[in-house]
């Protein structure tokens, strides 16, 4: 009579058990009955026990390994195996006695379990052919011999394995090692022998889901119905088995059968489980159910779901039963659309790669990434991340030998790049996934062929090739879609050709009909109502739908009534399959047809119709949380709205709002770059900002506000214009004001979600690259939840670099004021619009703007730049040696450009510190160096500092030590004390070298050095790691040497030390303690400017790596220069240490101050001063970016 479970305590049971074991066939049964109900601890306890005292150990650590690889350990369940191994005797000729048969299927056993644990296959299977071929190809199947059942199973599983994701062979070999199943099936049952049944049937079941992709015919759904039903109709099936049968059966033929009989044979596995005392039976049960609900209707997914199925999490951690938790996790994944419930899915997907990890089995971790990269993917706008995950698992990977893994991570890591631009790496990565594909896996070799196509026109249309080059695409897409038909690959063919006729627009119409009638070709080819075939059929609608708008020169609705028909046939095919983005983004097309339709014939009726549809798409987008989709829906939509506001029918608020909205979408786009290094990041940012579609945002915001006299929103607007992905990235590592930090933490919920951000960016930094991904989800998870509240908002927008607003600049100088009394500050901006420039000035505490117009407009600088300051390497500028005239004279060459500072006269005083913050080629020029009245230089009248953006100024700020919203407080010391001056004159080839030069400069460092308390490094002794440890740990650092600066790679600057170089992309990945750097290097701080005002070059390369000001040349300068600069400069330095600032605060103690403006005010003005240097070419290379301030702490010396 069976025990029932639940009223006996599992230790009670364990200890009576043990006791009655005497036998192995005991021991079995009671281990059996555990392992049936989930109860693996105690299962495998039993063996355990038993295998103290066995004398024939074989059986019985088979099953233990078999019940630790039922529960979900397969790197357990394979040490078992393995540590047992050492005691069988070797290799046979031929298996003929029970102990060598049971020796085969240990060893066939450890074949499998190592596909699994170390993802490696070809070792495994040598040997599992081997093995096989020792018993005589499973002869004794036919006297249904245990073991050679065992044996057969499991060679039959690796093979189908090994044919999906590493070596297919032809599908009649593989139908015939798996023909044995249903004959052999059939006597099982016969002989009532269930368990080896059930397990036939399992192996049957999933053999015939795959066996479309691994080319079998031979198995079938009714074959397989027809033996599920012969078991369940067996006398004298235990009611575990029946309720295992009855819930596959479920599972696989849901679709099959009648409604009723589904609920019945459900609820009575329920009754079963319950009855019998499954640990997890019924749990299981209710996955597979939500499962099955979510594949019909996503609604289903709610929140009281998820709770129920939570409490099911927490019961599948307790009981530790591994294996129901994954495949519950994996049903659940399964069937949640790819476009809902993003955060659910990532984690989801983090659980199911922790559990992977837990167990051991690397080959199951690998595909779990694949499914995770490809949910990234997927959630377009996510792609930086996806990018590191799939390199990383590409270079694990190329030590392996499962060929589709290693195809696969390749194709990852291309359609990654392909969301960022990068078409290039995108070309190359899909290459190397055709190139490992190639006839091994044909489907996914075509599929990469597809990504490998969509890189070559892309890279045509990126680089305006040659039409020779489209010549070579198109046979190239030609060869392989007859490639593809041929090997009935339809589909991807028809993928092909749609690329063809939707991305080339200048295709003569001879090759546009061509493209067209094969593309239509390959559609009807595809099965009829099938999910492909209707995709592929909604493409074909958008296609012609497009064909018919472009040339379109008919304003009658009748004419445009069969284009708007085919976008709503291609809508009604998408939502028929519950493809809500791609539905999306055909109204999106459909709005732009209109919006055509509008071009030729202008009404609001119109164009109100395409805000319409516009809508539509986005809400769809938002729902589904397509970050890409909604940034270009979210630019259409402004792009619309704006054409109304321009013909008088929106008002200036609403335009500016989708203008805003749309600037918000790009910035959420980007916003994920921070997953890329330092230097990756940035230059990858710099592409999004250069975008002429974001470009032409900005532009139809500033004509908003010039137009309606909004100057408070066109200073903001030109804040959101600038530089920002430096500012971004300084926001990553900048300081959150104590007093906001302090608002948190006194909520207790606040507090919790901020230490977990804080945790887990060391955690991201310090993680390899695999395990990364993950660990980024949960923290976007964080990050949502913080952005729903106020505070920890305001705490996120500092650390994502969002453009500071007018309230926090008056912050800002109100506080600098409070530092200098007698001195106003005043932040500059210039903004070019439709060719004329206009400064915009801010003071300190004024709450509004004022604009002016420039009277030199883009054109007139850019022609002075190429006439006086570009020169090839090695030549001197024209304005180096402009010396026929002097500076007072109109006639001298700088003169021409005073208007761009001739408004600051009025708009500034005297002494003021003035921020500037040039855009595009202004960059360039030496502003400070201009005449702001007669024969006086913006340097002479005001301290000056640059910075590419005024967010970048409030950062460096903060970095540098200032509170911009605790009022009154002090400026703190930076971590580092140590002050270090280096320098670097060697000789070369290739330039003039001085020794005398060389002795000054390095008595000059070795002097300076002495009388700051500073430490002295020259020549030979400034190594690279010496140069890279000092900017790490100094407060102050101060480089005089050469320079590689060439300005067509600003990338590629470098600095020339004793023992090599060290370039801008090594300085992205340092991390400085904001010290101020000084570098007189060639043309140190000239910085090549991107569309979107993105600054390119050392300084940057500084700034993003911690530091807090940077003092550098924007062109060549003389080595003597440098030295008489140096000179005075640490000369007001150490005058201004004497003097000591003080900072006296009522939270206690003193803090020095060292003015930067001041410093290297006056540091150029005595260069003006010096006869030597007096021309504005030496003078006016200096320029200092970041913070105004450096702090030192220190004792006060009257203390």
């Amino acid at each position: 009579m069976p025990i029932n479970s639940s009223s006996v305590s599992p230790s009670s049971k364990l200890n009576h058990w043990t006791q009655a074991m005497a036998t192995w066939p005991d021991a079995l049964a009671r281990s059996r009955f555990h392992a049936d109900r989930a109860e693996y601890k105690e299962a495998a306890a039993l063996l355990r026990d038993f295998l103290k005292t066995a004398s024939d150990r074989l059986e019985p650590v088979l099953e233990l390994s078999r019940v630790i690889k039922t529960q979900g350990y397969w790197r357990d369940a394979l040490t078992v195996l393995l540590d047992e191994l050492d005691n069988l005797p070797g290799p046979v000729g031929t298996a003929t006695t029970r102990e060598e048969r049971l020796g085969i299927q240990m060893r066939i056993e450890v074949c499998r379990l190592k596909l699994f644990v170390t993802a490696s296959f070809d070792a495994p299977l040598q040997e599992a052919e081997e093995l096989r071929l020792q018993t005589s190809d499973f002869a004794a199947l036919e006297e249904l011999e245990p073991t050679t059942i065992e044996i057969a199973l499991c060679y039959s599983r690796m093979r189908v394995l090994s044919c999906l994701h590493h070596q297919p062979i032809a599908p009649a070999e593989l139908e015939a090692l798996i023909s044995w199943l249903r004959p052999t099936y059939d006597r099982l049952v016969s002989a009532s022998r269930h368990r080896e049944s059930f397990e036939i049937l399992q192996a049957y079941s999933a053999f015939l889901e795959s066996a479309t992709r691994v080319g079998i015919t031979t198995l079938d759904f009714e074959t397989w119905s027809g033996m599920m039903q012969r078991f369940l109709s067996s006398p004298d099936l235990p009611p575990l088995f029946k309720a295992n049968a009855m819930v596959l059966l479920a599972d696989k033929a849901s679709e099959r059968l009648d409604e009723a009989y589904l609920a019945e044979i459900e609820t009575s596995a329920k009754t079963i489980y319950i009855d019998q005392g499954h640990a997890v039976g019924v749990m299981d049960l209710r996955f597979q159910q939500v499962s099955r609900a979510l594949k019909k209707d996503h609604q289903y997914l709610t929140d009281e779901l998820l709770d129920e199925l939570k409490g099911y999490f927490a019961k599948y951690q307790t009981s530790d039963s591994m294996a129901s938790y994954q495949t519950a996790i994996h049903a659940f994944l399964a069937h949640i659309p790819q476009w809902l419930a993003f955060e659910l899915q990532m984690s989801l997907s983090h659980i199911r790669d922790e559990l992977a990890h837990q167990a051991g089995a690397v080959f199951l971790t690998h595909i779990g990434r694949v499914g995770l990269i490809s949910m990234w993917l997927a959630h377009s706008g996510k792609a930086a991340s996806a990018v590191e995950a799939a390199e990383a698992l590409d270079t694990t990977l190329r030590e392996g030998d499962c060929r589709w893994l290693r195809g696969i991570a390749p194709y990852l890591a291309s359609q990654a790049y392909s969301q960022l631009h990068d078409y290039r790496k995108a070309h190359d990565r899909a290459a190397r996934a055709v190139e490992i594909f190639q006839e091994t896996f044909p489907s996914d070799a075509a599929t990469a062929r597809n990504a490998l196509l969509q890189a070559k026109l892309e890279l045509y249309q990126q680089n305006n090739s040659d039409p020779k080059d489209l010549e070579e695409i198109l046979s190239f897409a030609d060869t392989e879609t007859t490639r593809d038909r041929a090997a009935g690959l339809t589909l991807q063919a028809a993928q092909k050709t749609e690329m063809i006729v939707v991305q080339i627009r200048t295709l003569q119409t001879e090759q546009r009909r061509y493209w067209m009638e094969r593309m239509l070709t390959f559609v009807n080819e595809l099965e009829s109502d099938s999910e492909d075939g209707d995709i592929r059929m909604a493409g074909l609608f958008q296609v012609q739908g497009m064909e018919l708008t472009l040339p379109m020169k008919e304003t009658d609705p009748k004419a445009w009534e069969p284009c708007l028909a085919c976008f709503d046939k291609s809508v009604a095919l998408y939502m028929k399959h519950l493809r809500f983005v791609e539905a999306a983004n055909t109204r999106q097309m459909q709005s732009c047809a209109i919006y055509r339709w509008f071009e030729l014939s202008p009404s609001a009726h119109l164009l109100q119709r395409c805000l319409d549809l516009i809508d539509i798409s986005l809400d769809l987008f938002r729902e589904a949380d397509n970050v890409t989709f909604i940034a270009t829906a979210s630019r259409w939509r402004s792009i619309v709205v704006y054409t109304g506001w321009e013909r008088g029918w929106m008002v200036g608020d609403k335009t500016l709002t989708a203008l805003q909205d749309a600037e918000n979408a790009w910035a959420v786009e980007r916003a994920d770059m921070t997953a890329l290094a330092s230097f990756e990041a940035v230059s990858r940012r710099q592409q999004f900002t250069s975008l002429k579609g974001l470009r032409e945002t900005y532009r139809r915001a500033f004509r908003v506000c010039q137009i309606e006299g909004r100057v408070t929103e066109l200073w903001e607007w030109t804040q959101k214009a600038k530089a920002r992905s430096l500012s971004d990235q300084l926001g990553v590592d900048s300081l959150v004001p104590a007093e906001l930090r302090e608002q948190v933490i006194q909520d207790p919920t606040r507090r919790e979600l901020m230490e977990e951000a804080d945790a887990l960016s060391p955690r991201i930094a310090g993680s390899p690259p695999e395990v990364r991904l993950r660990l980024r989800g949960e923290l976007e998870a964080i990050h949502k939840r913080m952005a729903q509240d106020t505070l920890l908002k305001a705490m996120m927008d500092i650390k994502n670099g969002t453009p500071v607003g007018i309230d926090q600049i008056q912050q800002l100088g109100s506080q600098m004021k409070k530092c200098s009394p007698g001195r106003d500050v005043k932040f500059i901006d210039w903004l070019e619009h439709s060719n004329k420039l206009w400064v915009l000035v801010l003071g300190g505490e004024e709450k509004t703007p004022t604009v002016m117009q420039c009277p030199v407009s883009p054109d007139e600088v850019a022609a002075w730049k190429r006439e006086w300051l570009d020169a090839q390497p090695g030549e001197v500028s024209a304005f180096q040696e402009d010396d026929f005239y002097s500076e007072y004279e109109p006639e001298f060459s700088l003169r021409a450009l005073d208007g761009l500072v001739a408004p600051l006269d009025q708009l500034t005083k005297p002494g003021d510190l003035v921020v500037l913050c040039p855009t595009g080629v202004l960059h360039s020029i030496p502003l400070h160096a201009l005449y702001i009245s007669d024969n006086v230089p913006v340097i002479e009248r005001n301290p000056v500092i640059y910075s590419a953006s005024l967010t970048t100024f409030s950062q460096c700020c903060r970095r540098g030590g200032w509170s911009e919203v605790d009022s009154g407080q002090r400026p703190a010391a930076s971590v580092a004390t140590q002050w270090t001056l280096t320098s670097v004159l060697q000789e070369s080839d290739d330039r003039w070298f001085d020794p005398e030069e060389q002795e000054d400069v390095y008595s000059l460092i070795s002097n300076t050095a002495a009388t700051s308390d500073a430490k002295a490094v020259t020549g030979t002794d400034v190594t690279r790691q010496f140069f890279v440890e000092a900017m790490q740990q100094s407060a102050l650092f101060h480089f005089h040497g050469h320079g590689i600066f060439d300005r067509s790679i600003l990338a590629d600057q470098s600095l020339e030390l004793a023992d090599g170089n060290i370039a801008v992309r090594d300085i992205f990945d340092l991390k400085f303690k904001a010290p101020h750097m000084t570098l007189v290097a060639c043309d140190s701080a000239s910085q090549g400017i991107a569309a979107g005002d993105e600054p390119l070059g050392i300084v940057t390369a500084l700034l993003c790596a911690g530091a807090g000001s940077v003092l550098g040349t924007i062109w060549p300068t003389a080595s003597r220069t440098g030295r008489c600069f140096t000179d005075e400069f640490y000369t007001n330095i150490l005058e201004q240490q004497k003097r000591s600032i003080d900072v006296s605060t009522d939270v206690g103690g003193h803090a020095a101050i060292i003015d930067l403006a001041e410093v290297s005010q006056r540091a150029v003005l005595a260069l003006r001063r010096n006869i030597d240097t007096r021309h504005p070419y030496h003078w006016g290379a200096f320029v200092l970016h970041g913070c105004w301030f450096m702090s030192q702490r220190g004792q006060h010396p009257a203390d």
